[in-house]
């Protein structure tokens, strides 16, 4: 036994020297010049170039993206609750914003506005028995009042007082009949009206005064025609226009030239007043309204023609 040991043991060494003799590197080994190989060049983009969508698929473990009937559902992102309002703070302390207060909701609307049907200067009538409506205006040369009774559906009693403040007071009486109704959009009617007017001074004493200016004499007689059109709308603005024919009576003439003896008891004139103008609603019954217009006279006393404008406001009761 102890010389089988002395054979195995030079046996050992000589099969540890031969393993390690293949493990140890040769000397002056080859060097590695792979780092030198020529590459392929890649062009950088240009710019505004449109982008290649399918170069980045070609990178080691890039994946096609699949589309169509192949394309997966994306997920479904969890809902986000609404962000509370900020109220942006423009003092410039560095305060942080301040949270608003939830605003409350809006009111419910209420009901349509209602349109207004009633006029004092057109063809409209008041349009029932017992209605009323009445206006006052301001304007040169005479400021009015005005009001109209409902006697019927289509016709008024009409009721006035003008006066060219304070120097000749005019008290009206009259009616108006709407003879052609076109609905909410038009009316056409007629209209008659009597006056008496009161005079501050006699007409010897007068040149040029409240006469001369109205166009009024002691009595006056006014027929004329009156129409009247709406625009679209619930408050659209009313326009009428009034054709009169004056017939002026004069108890008080006077003989202005001279041997031409004594004038005549009763002496009679005409003018045409034309009046156009608009009532524009405010409210349900209350509209305010603007008129112009002119008196074209035939007597040699009065002016040929003389302007009319005034504004007023029209309300129903």
């Amino acid at each position: 036994m102890p010389s089988v040991r002395l054979l195995l043991v030079p046996l050992a060494l000589v099969l540890g020297s031969s393993a390690r003799a293949q493990q140890a590197p040769a000397r002056n080994p080859t060097p590695d010049e792979s780092w030198s190989a020529p590459t392929t060049q890649v062009d950088a983009p240009r710019k505004n170039d449109p982008p290649d969508d399918a170069t980045w698929t070609d990178f080691p473990g890039g994946t096609s993206v699949p589309t169509g009937a192949d394309a997966a559902p994306l997920p479904r992102l969890p809902e986000v609750p609404p962000l509370v309002p900020l109220d942006d703070d423009d003092s410039g302390d560095g305060s942080f914003p301040r949270i608003l207060e939830p605003r409350p909701p809006a009111p419910p609307p209420g009901p349509p506005p209602v349109a207004n049907r009633v006029s004092l200067l057109g063809a409209r009538t008041v349009g029932r028995t017992g209605g009323v409506a009445v206006g006052l205006s301001l304007g040169f040369p005479t400021l009015s009042a005005r009001a109209a009774f409902g006697v019927l559906p289509q016709v008024d009693a009409l009721v006035g007082l003008d006066s060219l403040y304070g120097m000749m007071n005019e008290a009206r009486l009259g009616w108006r009949w709407r003879v052609l109704d076109g609905g909410p959009r038009w009316s056409l009617g007629l209209v008659m009206e009597g006056s008496h007017a009161f005079f501050l001074r006699s007409a010897s004493q007068e040149d040029r005064g409240a006469r001369y200016l109205t166009g009024r004499r002691n009595w006056n007689i006014m027929p004329g025609i009156v129409g009247t059109f709406q625009r679209q709308g619930v408050r659209a603005s009313r326009l009428f226009i009034d054709v009169r024919y004056l017939v002026a009576l004069d108890t008080e003439p006077i003989q202005r030239t001279p041997l031409g003896g004594l004038p005549p008891d009763l002496v009679s004139s005409s003018a045409w007043p034309v009046r156009v103008g608009a009532e524009v609603p405010l409210s349900e019954k209350t509209s305010y309204s603007v008129t112009l217009g002119g008196d074209f006279r035939t007597r040699a006393e009065d002016a040929a023609f003389m302007p009319v404008v005034s504004v007023g406001i029209v309300t129903g009761l």
